[in-house]
C-alpha cells in the first residue's frame, strides 16, 4: 500500500486518476491553501468553497496533462486563478460579501501578555479587513506572496502577468493597505503606522 503522506506532489498528481487515495491526499494537502487563495480572490466564503471544489475537479480531470518539469504548486495556483476569474465574471452583478466569521485565526505567542495578545489580534483583524477591501487584482497578489509564500516569478506565471506587473501590484496593494490603516487610525484618533 502506498504511503501517501510521504509521496511528492508530482507523484500524487501522476497517479491520482487511478488511485483514489492519492487524490484524497492531494486534496488534504492543498484544500485549505486553495480555499484561502480563492477567499482572497473572490471575497466570499461561499464562492471560495465552490471555487475550491471546482479547482480539485479540474486538477483531477487534467492530471494526465501535468508536466512534471514544472512546479506542481504553480500549476495548481494557475488552475485556481483561472477558476477565480471565471467565478468573478459569472457574478459581476452581485456585490462582494465579507463574512465576519471568515476572519483569520490569529496565533498568539504564549509569552505575550493578555494586552499584547489583544493588540495583536486587533492589528491582524484590521490588516485583514484592509486587504479584504482591496480590488481582487491586489488581494490575489498579496495573498499569493504573503500567505502562500510564492516567489514573484511564480505569481507572474500563476496569474499570467509580467514580473513588473506583479511587483507593481504588490507595491500598490501594500500602499493601499497602509493608507487604509492610516485613515482608520486618524478617524479613531490613535497613532497609526509612522505617526506619533
Amino acid at each position: 500500500m502506498p504511503e501517501y503522506p510521504v509521496m511528492s506532489d508530482k507523484d500524487l498528481v501522476k497517479c491520482c486518476q487511478t488511485d483514489a487515495g492519492a487524490f484524497e491526499e492531494m486534496v488534504r494537502r492543498y484544500r485549505r491553501a486553495v480555499y484561502a487563495y480563492a477567499r482572497a480572490a473572490v471575497g466570499s466564503s461561499q464562492d471560495a468553497e465552490e471555487v475550491a471544489q471546482d479547482v480539485f475537479v479540474k486538477v483531477y480531470r487534467a492530471a494526465h496533462r501535468f508536466n512534471p518539469v514544472y512546479s506542481f504548486k504553480t500549476w495548481l495556483y494557475t488552475i485556481a486563478s483561472n477558476t477565480c476569474k471565471n467565478k468573478l465574471r459569472s457574478r459581476r452583478h452581485r456585490t462582494m460579501s465579507l463574512d465576519q466569521e471568515d476572519s483569520p485565526v490569529v496565533v498568539v505567542s504564549h509569552e505575550a501578555g493578555p494586552m499584547e495578545a489583544y493588540q495583536r489580534e486587533v492589528a491582524v483583524a484590521e490588516v485583514r479587513q484592509a486587504i479584504d477591501e482591496l480590488p481582487p487584482l491586489y488581494r490575489q497578489v498579496l495573498h499569493l506572496r504573503y500567505v502562500e509564500g510564492l516567489r514573484y516569478k511564480d505569481i507572474a506565471k500563476t496569474l499570467d502577468l509580467s514580473m513588473g506587473n506583479v511587483e507593481a501590484r504588490i507595491f500598490r496593494g501594500k500602499e493601499k493597505v497602509r493608507q487604509w490603516l492610516l485613515k482608520r487610525a486618524r478617524a479613531e484618533k490613535i497613532p497609526g503606522p509612522g505617526e506619533q
